[in-house]
Order: C-alpha cells, then structure tokens, then sequence
C-alpha cells in the first residue's frame, strides 16, 4: 500500500514540525489575551441587550437554549444533537458566583471558547511547521474572520463545536509521526466533537484513520476506527448516561413519542443548492457580506449572510481571500509533509458540504459553518510551510497575509460591533422566549 507521504510529487524539502518554544507560549499567551478582550467585549454588549432572549432573530441561531443549558440549572435539555453541552456548566458557576447574570456569564464562556480556538490554531500552524512569524499572521487572519467572529461572540453551541473541531486536528497534527504519544487526547476530542454536534464525531474518526493510514495503509486504518470507536463509546455512554438519565428513562416509557421528537428535530422544507453551500462555507464564512432579511412567520425578520452584497472593503476582501484560498490549497497538496493533513482537513470540508447540501433549513447555512470553518483555514495556509519570511516570497507572502487580515477586520469587526447593539429593545409578537416559528 502506498502511503500519501510517498506519492511521486515534486515538492522542496519539508520543514521539520516545529517544537514549541517558550517564544510560542508567550506569542499564543499574547494572542489568546488579544482575542478574548476582543470576544468579550463584544459578547458582554450583546449580552446586556435582548437578542439572548428570543430564538431566530439572526442565523436561526437559539441563544435562549444555549444560555439555559450553559448557566442556569434547567433540567430541560438542549437536544441529542448537542447531548453533552450541559456538562460545560461548571465553567459558569464562577462568574455566577461573582453575580453575573446568566447571559452575561454564558457569553463570557463562549468568548473563552472562541479566544482558546484561535491560540490552538497558532499552535496546529507551528506544528505543522509553519514560521512563527506566518503562523501568527495567519492565527490573527483566523480570529478576524466572519464566522470565528460570530459564534465567538453568540451564546451558541458552535462556538464550543469550533473549538473541539482545532483541537482534533491539532492533536493528528502532533501525533503525525508517532501515533503512540498523547494517547488520552485523541479520546477527550472525540468526546467533545461528539457532546457538543454528534456529527462532528466524524473528524475524530478521519483524523485516527489518516495516522493510521499513513504508517500502515488503509487496512491498519480500518482496524484503528474500529478499535477507536470501541474506547471512545466508553466515556461517551457514561456521560450520556449521567446527564440523560431522566429523560432516557422517559423515552424508554413512551419509545413511539420519544421517537416522534426525535424525528420533529429533523429540518424539513426546501433546501438550496451546492452554489449557496459553497458560498456559505467558503466566502460568508470569511468575509461578512451585507444582511439578507428574511420574513418568518409572525412577520419576524431575521437576519441572515446569504447573498454575494458586500460591503466595500468586503467587495475587495471576497476575491482576493478566495484566491488566497484557491493558492493555499494547492500549496498544501504540493508540499510532503503539509498534504498529510490537509488531506484529512479536505476530506472533512467534503463531508461537511454533502452534509449541508441536505441537512438545511429554509436556506439558513452560515449557522452551520463552523463546522467546518478552521479546515478551510488550514488549507488556506497551505502555501506557508513552503515559506520562509527570510526571504523575498516568505515577507511578500506576510505582506499578503497582512493585508488581507486587515480587509477582514476592517470589514467585519464593524459589522459584529453594530451587531451587539442592534437589539437593545427587541419589539416581538410573544413573549420572551419566543419561537419565531411554531414549535413542533
């Protein structure tokens, strides 16, 4: 069996993964505290007004359920698509103790999730053997973004999704060469994609077949899934058991009603096609175009990122980050180290369009993005590992970097600060919380 390391291309020579430095730790350290005292701030001004209280007023996100299930001791459950997001509470109990509000302590918790995904995207950058100096720039290019913006700063649960979604990839990036070390890792990620979307599981089990496959081929990577997925149900079952068991209980009382809600949480109705999937995924997700309003029942407009309508700066960021992206991905596939794992990155990204191209919702895409948002970061990166800023195309490269990190920003953060004070006063139809569709 060929390995993928092996393939007949003709690259440089691969720079060795980079061991971390006490330079990295200050440099990740910097950027978290940057990336939190950003996050934060906008996540406590959205939090003082009423957007945390209704459901659907943008992205058909339902922040009212989040906050619920991340700071109050509510025995009413997100759902079984997110089964192990109520064990994340402790992480709001200090600031509940110091007298936050519940909404106010929730977002405070996402925005550490959001800030701890991008020092993990530092780190999977110089362990993929990227110069610090790139590694930073392109970290920085990722805190910017649309979507790491967004659910950074939304009490949601794909804030949280995003953050085990770096982690899993970080970690196949640390075990690349050996497998055998960080043995426990592996599991704690594939616990946490599962908790927190069930089908984010998925890269846990790509990223296990990858290593696998690459010292072994493909039936040592089948034998590595199985073998996987059999540890990995332990903890899974436990947890679920621990937090579900009521409702659990009451589902094996009435299994045909149990059943019926289950089904009830399956989207339904017209779906778009592969152009506005790929729209979504790969330009909303980055650069922040204007909002489309859409009328839901009860004559509620939401808001959403669906159209090709940017903003000027947005208008010059869309094409210059698409054929960043389109050079990145070719970079990674050329370079014999890097392809390794943006082979797994890809075939994650592949996944989550197919998947989307079904499961979807009266057109409402950007809410599903982060899922697969750091993998089109990561072959987006694809040409800085060939790169060294010591010379000419390593700083023009930094140049390109920069410049487009600061059309993201200068686009997008104003866009998201608006955002958070858009809904001081929310005028709805029902009472707080409402639906802005019919429950089933």
């Amino acid at each position: 069996m060929t390995r993928l390391a092996d393939l007949p291309l003709r690259t440089p020579e691969p720079l060795p993964t980079a061991t971390l430095t006490r330079a990295d730790g200050r440099l990740a350290a910097m950027i978290g505290a940057i990336a939190l005292a950003v996050y934060g701030a906008l996540a406590w001004r959205l939090a003082q007004g009423e957007y945390l209280d209704y459901y659907n007023l943008a992205f058909d996100f339902d922040p009212n359920m989040t906050v619920e299930a991340l700071a109050t001791s509510s025995k009413n459950f997100i759902g079984f698509k997110h089964p192990l997001i109520e064990a994340l509470r402790p992480l709001a109990w200090p600031l509940l103790a110091l007298g936050l509000d519940a909404k106010s302590a929730a977002s405070l918790v996402i925005a550490g999730f959001g800030a701890a995904s991008v020092v993990l995207c530092y780190l999977f950058l110089r362990k993929a053997g990227i110069e610090r100096p790139l590694a930073g720039l392109l970290a920085a290019l990722f805190a910017v973004s649309s979507t790491q913006l967004i659910v950074s700063i939304t009490v949601e649960t794909y804030g949280v999704a995003g953050f085990t979604i770096v982690l899993t990839w970080l970690v196949a990036q640390a075990r690349l060469d050996d497998p055998g070390r960080f043995r426990v890792l592996p599991y704690v990620a594939g616990v946490l994609t599962f908790g927190t979307t069930i089908t984010n599981v998925v890269q846990s089990f790509l990223a296990e077949a990858l290593l696998a496959w690459h010292q072994g081929g493909l039936r040592q990577a089948i034998l590595r899934c199985v073998r996987f997925g059999l540890i990995l149900a332990v903890p899974i079952a436990v947890l679920v058991l621990l937090l579900w068991f009521r409702p659990l209980l009451a589902a094996l009382q009435d299994p045909v009603q149990a059943l019926k809600e289950v089904y009830w949480l399956r989207t339904k109705g017209e779906k778009v096609g592969l152009l506005e999937v790929l729209e979504a995924f790969l330009v909303h997700s980055f650069v922040m175009p204007h909002y489309t309003w859409v009328t839901l029942p009860g004559n509620i407009q939401m808001r959403d990122f669906r159209e090709w309508n940017f903003p000027l700066l947005g208008a010059i960021a869309a094409p210059l980050w698409l054929l960043f992206l389109a050079a990145g991905t070719i970079g990674a596939f050329m370079h014999r180290r890097y392809r390794i794992i943006a082979l797994g990155l890809a075939a994650a990204l592949a996944f989550n369009l197919v998947l989307h191209l079904d499961f979807q919702f009266r057109g409402s895409l950007y809410l599903y993005t982060s899922h697969a948002h750091f993998l089109v970061l990561g072959l987006a990166a694809g040409l800085a590992p060939h790169l060294s800023v010591a010379r000419p195309a390593g700083r023009a490269y930094a140049a390109a970097v920069l410049l487009l990190t600061l059309l993201l920003a200068a686009n997008n953060l104003p866009i998201a600060a608006a955002f958070t004070s858009d809904f001081d006063v929310v005028n709805m139809p029902c009472p707080k919380p409402c639906f802005a569709v019919p429950e089933p």
